[in-house]
């Protein structure tokens, strides 16, 4: 038996799957996110070149996010709404890659932030930095409602996965509050670049 293994990128993968989508220049909801993170205290990313290893798990979320779309549109669909994938918006000067919105009547009914996690299934309304970015994209998009569809992937214990769509809703001053706080760091963050 002869065997040939080649290691082949994620990335890519993602990339022909779902190529990105083209990222204006300016400030993103993500670099504001992680700056007022730092300073705040909570877990924040720094501005270093991500490691073979985190290239890796963002292509692995950005292929879930690919692959749970039917499922959103679908689910959409039954309740009325139109799902509307990868929308790209700038309000202050403030750019949000959103995975998707849902709209009737004309108007956003919520944002749709899709996420895939090593851990048990739990309320993503305790993560703060999901909380912070989807807050941010219901704020751009005027809306109060977070439709967060989450791939639990496993940790410890027997293989298992599972797709769990949290519905939050937020009150209008949470996204209020949550934007000040975002863009108050602009500066912070302009200053670093």
């Amino acid at each position: 038996m002869d065997v040939e293994t080649v290691q082949l990128s994620l990335d890519h993968a993602a990339d022909l799957a779902d190529p990105p989508q083209v990222r204006s220049s300016g400030l993103h909801v993500s670099e504001l996110v992680n700056a007022s993170a730092k300073l705040t205290g909570n877990r924040w990313y720094g501005n270093e070149e991500p490691s073979d290893q985190q290239v890796n798990i963002m292509a692995l979320g950005r292929l879930v996010e690919w692959m749970v779309r039917p499922a959103i549109h679908e689910l959409a669909q039954k309740k009325g709404l139109v799902f509307k994938p990868q929308q790209v918006l700038t309000v202050d000067d403030v750019t949000g890659s959103l995975d998707g919105i849902l709209v009737s009547g004309g108007g956003v009914r919520a944002v749709v932030e899709c996420k895939s996690r090593h851990a048990s299934p739990e309320d993503p309304s305790s993560n703060w930095r999901y909380m912070a970015q989807g807050m941010a994209y219901c704020f751009m998009t005027v809306c109060t409602t977070l439709w967060m569809p989450i791939v639990y992937l496993p940790r410890r214990g027997p293989p298992n996965a599972e797709f769990m769509l949290h519905i939050i809703e937020f009150e209008p001053h949470e996204l209020l509050e949550n934007w000040t706080m975002l863009t108050n760091v602009k500066d912070y963050v302009g200053g670093k670049e």
